[in-house]
């Protein structure tokens, strides 16, 4: 799981209450024609077989966090959202746990198993699952 700073989201101007709900993704400085729903990349890494955003909002109190995989083509394959009304979802860390399985950190009391199954073994399963790990 290598870090990695090669990806970028369009930046917005003016009051942050009319800014779209979604965000151009670029790498090294070219568009993707690709929207995601963020403003912020928390964290992003590189991986054997695709790459992994952590995207937040930036919105106080109610942090949200969304997960992407993209391919290698850098094409979104999944994305997982971590949200839930009065809760905050600010990551803090993300550890590897083992291969494609990672725990994911909030805070004190949300901890999360990342799993994601990419290339996909089965045409039926899902490419992104979480549970959360009792503290």
């Amino acid at each position: 799981m290598n870090i990695i700073d090669k990806f970028a989201l369009q930046k917005h101007d003016g009051e942050y209450e009319s800014w779209p709900l979604k965000s151009s993704l670029y790498y090294c400085g070219e568009e993707l024609g690709v929207e995601i729903s963020g403003y912020v990349i928390d964290k992003q890494f590189e991986l054997a077989d695709y790459f992994l955003l952590f995207i937040s909002w930036d919105c106080p109190f109610e942090e949200t966090c969304e997960v992407y995989v993209l391919n290698k083509l850098k094409k979104i394959v999944s994305s997982y959202g971590f949200r839930a009304p009065y809760n905050s979802y600010n990551l803090l860390t993300v550890t590897e746990l083992s291969n494609n399985h990672y725990k994911l950190i909030f805070s004190e009391l949300d901890h999360f198993e990342l799993v994601i199954n990419y290339p996909k073994k089965h045409r039926l399963n899902k490419i992104i699952t979480a549970s959360v790990i009792d503290v």
